[in-house]
C-alpha cells in the first residue's frame, strides 16, 4: 500500500496491482468503520463510563500536536494539551467574554495554531521532495 501511494507508476512496473491495493484499502477502512459503529452502539454498558471519551477527545490534539510518527513528540503533545487546559480553566474566571467551557476548546486552538506553523507537528518528521 505505501509503495502504490507513494509512486503508483514504479508500483505498477513493479508487478503491483493498484487495483486491488485500492480495494484493499477500501475493504481495511470499511472493516474499521464498522467496529467503531459496533463500539459506539454498545457504548453505554455497565463496564464503561461516559469519561472514556472525553479521554480519547483530550488524546487526540496530543497526538496531532505531538506528531504522528513520533512517540515522544505523542508525550510532549499530551503535556502541553495538559498545561494548556489547566491554564484556560483555571483563567476562565478573568476570562468570561469568551464563554464557558475554554478549557475544552483551548487544546484544539493550540493545535490549530501549532498545525499552522509546522504541519508536520511538533516532533514530526518533514516528506522532502526533490524536483
Amino acid at each position: 500500500m505505501r509503495a502504490a501511494a507513494e509512486s503508483p507508476e514504479t508500483a505498477a512496473l513493479m508487478g503491483v496491482r493498484l487495483g486491488r491495493v485500492s480495494l484493499g484499502a477500501w475493504a481495511v477502512a470499511g472493516a474499521l468503520a464498522a467496529v467503531a459503529a459496533l463500539f459506539l452502539t454498545v457504548f453505554p454498558t455497565p463496564g464503561l463510563e461516559r469519561a472514556t471519551s472525553l479521554a480519547a477527545l483530550k488524546a487526540f490534539p496530543a497526538a496531532i500536536l505531538g506528531g504522528l510518527d513520533s512517540t515522544t513528540g505523542a508525550l510532549v503533545g499530551g503535556l502541553v494539551v495538559g498545561v494548556t487546559e489547566s491554564l484556560a480553566t483555571g483563567y476562565q474566571s478573568e476570562l468570561t467574554f469568551l464563554g464557558r467551557g475554554l478549557g475544552d476548546l483551548a487544546p484544539y486552538l493550540v493545535m490549530t495554531v501549532i498545525l499552522l506553523i509546522r504541519p508536520a507537528g511538533l516532533f514530526g518528521t518533514k516528506e522532502l521532495a526533490r524536483v
